[in-house]
């Protein structure tokens, strides 16, 4: 494990626009860099980088974070891989926690794996240049050298031993144990041998592009037509899309991926002007498949055989997208015709009737309701029943979207009945209406008020839409002060004393309940974070925590301040100062309304004066 102070100092060090600025080509603008998003297609930018908040973020598509997110989310690596990087980039060397002797073992071994693989995708490159049925084999689809070449196809000959050209005979038990655990080689009792015979080999890679797997197509009549390597600790089916790392750029260029049933639909599609393509693993959609893609795009398109295989695997997908909806997200169902895969529709067809079939696939709502009344009948009484109650575990998946909520009331109008009584035997809780203190501006400065903003704005999410122009204007507000400062600098919380706690909540309360509620949570969230944390590793816990939403909206409205440290300090200490004056003031007029109707307390008297001596 990496200490997170180690973390937080790194991020303290280097440059994010440095970091950036080797990707995208960013301009001065005010305090803040700005350039064009390499997260989605725009042609004014939106993108904007702080270089003393150590942070991005798009207006466009929302996609935020810190220099170690952007080289996550732009270069595929993983999260150690990237901080170290970022720790090369500065001259340290990353720290260790010491960790248990089976994680150690563990990481021996997937370095171990992933030292063969390579080694072992070279060969079968080398062997299909040298392989005319198998290169005739590739030319019969449609495939040219140098779409083999972007995606290292392969070719496994028929031989038993043939990786042995490569590692040295199966007999020697050190090499041949690290083969059988990568899936390459097979262990039987009597002999050792190789997995992938005659076949054409479809290296399987990960975000950071190295060869974790293989995938192998029969190029004759046999079974199976398509043999995957099985799980190991470098491979996982439920985790790994196949061609995702090839097609990152063109999702983004394009604006959308699609998912295929087949290496040789990827492949072929890419051949084809669609290299925006991915695929499962002989395995359903999963929810980290999902994830994997909402990362990359905010719309997907399954792309799936109308036969009944695949109803079932698109079923699979619904189910494995509806707890990550979002009202920002577009996904879709392409079923094609029977006897077309997205390969052979594009070569008979042509791309634009395979781009305008996109354009015409159906809508997730769609085929959530046509799942849900699948084997029902409308027109009675008890289909629509039985629909209600095959529709009740897919809507309770959800979270409580804008989508849900139309879903809701349009499945409500098809069985007849009223979208409270659909809720109510769905088991929801009644929506209560949230107004959280959300930032607006004020001549340049920024303010806060409760509410959603009269401009309608939804809560953040990560691709929320652009602001049609600034919020309306509000009254300054004491607790909205405190909460801007917080919000940059958390490490000011851990330095208030119980009192000034008190007055800040009761402020915040004097707005709504959910105003202390959310003052109060940040608050706890600063509590929770070292001293040395600046904004970029505080804001990555807030996305973490139950109010990201919340903390979204406002900090979408601060990335242009340019607030200095020592100027917040100053404001932040003046603004407990005028909060202490004004409790100290409220509790002179309850006293003195209390004098005055007749109902003196005992040490009213004295408590006035008090409190008098402490305002002067």
């Amino acid at each position: 494990m990496i200490p997170q102070s180690f973390i937080a100092d790194l991020l303290n060090r280097i440059d994010i626009v440095e970091v950036v600025g080797r990707h995208v080509t960013l301009k001065k603008a005010g305090a803040n860099f700005q350039g064009l998003c390499p997260f989605h297609n725009e042609k004014s930018p939106s993108f904007s980088v702080s270089p003393t908040k150590q942070f991005y973020h798009c207006f466009g598509c929302g996609a935020h974070g810190s220099a170690i997110s952007f080289l996550m989310e732009h270069s595929g690596l993983t999260y150690v891989d990237a901080i170290e990087e970022l720790a090369r980039s500065a001259g340290l060397t990353v720290p260790r926690e010491e960790r248990r002797p089976q994680d150690l073992a563990k990481q021996q071994q997937a370095i171990a794996l992933s030292e063969v693989m390579s080694p072992a995708a070279d060969w079968y490159k080398q062997q299909l240049k040298q392989n005319t049925r198998a290169i005739d084999y590739l030319k019969g689809r449609g495939l040219s050298g140098e779409i083999a070449k972007r995606f290292n196809l392969g070719y496994a000959p028929e031989a038993w031993q043939g990786l042995e050209a490569v590692f040295g005979s199966y007999t020697q038990d050190s090499i041949a144990n690290v083969l059988v655990e990568a899936g390459l080689i097979i262990q039987s009792e009597s002999k050792r041998y190789d997995r992938f015979r005659d076949r054409i080999m479809f290296p399987i890679r990960n975000p950071k592009g190295q060869v974790i797997a293989f995938g192998g197509r029969i190029l004759d009549a046999g079974e199976p037509k398509y043999l995957n390597s099985p799980e190991t600790p470098l491979f996982s089916k439920g985790n790994t899309l196949y061609g995702l790392f090839e097609a990152r750029q063109a999702i983004r260029d394009k604006g959308y991926v699609i998912v295929c049933e087949g290496y040789m639909d990827v492949v072929a599609l890419a051949q084809l002007g669609f290299a925006n393509g991915v695929a499962t693993l002989g395995t359903a959609c999963t929810a980290n498949h999902v994830r994997a893609l909402m990362r990359q795009t905010d719309r997907i398109i399954f792309s799936f055989d109308g036969d009944a295989a695949g109803q079932r695997a698109a079923k699979r997908a619904l189910e494995a997208c509806l707890p990550m909806m979002a009202d920002d997200k577009e996904i879709k169902f392409l079923f094609l015709p029977t006897e077309h895969d997205p390969d052979s529709f594009v070569r008979e067809r042509g791309a634009p009737a395979f781009e305008e079939a996109i354009r015409q696939a159906m809508p997730l709502s769609s085929f959530l309701i046509q799942v849900a009344n699948e084997g029902h009948d409308w027109n009675t009484p008890e289909g629509r029943a039985q629909t209600q109650h095959a529709a009740k575990p897919l809507l309770l998946s959800m979270p409580a979207i804008a989508l849900r909520a139309q879903l809701i009331r349009e499945l409500a109008q098809r069985v007849g009945i009223t979208p409270a009584e659909l809720e109510s035997f769905c088991g929801f809780k009644p929506v209560v209406e949230q107004k959280p203190m959300t930032p607006v501006t004020n001549n340049g400065s920024d303010k806060y008020m409760s509410g959603a903003g009269s401009n309608g704005k939804k809560p953040w999410t990560k691709k929320a839409p652009v602001s049609s122009g600034p919020p309306p204007t509000a009254p300054t507000d004491l607790a909205e002060q405190i909460l801007r400062i917080l919000l940059q600098f958390p490490f000011f919380a851990r330095t208030l004393e119980p009192e000034a706690k008190r007055l800040i909540l009761a402020a915040a309360q004097k707005r709504s309940e959910k105003a202390m509620a959310l003052m109060a949570d940040l608050i706890f969230q600063c509590e929770q974070m070292p001293s040395n944390v600046g904004f970029a590793v505080f804001q990555e816990q807030l996305d973490r925590a139950p109010l990201a939403k919340s903390y979204a909206i406002l900090r979408e409205r601060i990335m242009q301040s340019d607030l200095t440290e020592d100027i917040a300090k100053e404001d932040f200490y003046s603004t407990l100062k005028k909060l202490e004056q004004i409790d100290l003031k409220d509790q002179m007029t309850e006293i003195a309304a209390r004098i005055a109707a007749g109902q003196t307390q005992e040490g009213d008297v004295e408590r006035y004066r008090q409190l008098m001596t402490k305002l002067k």
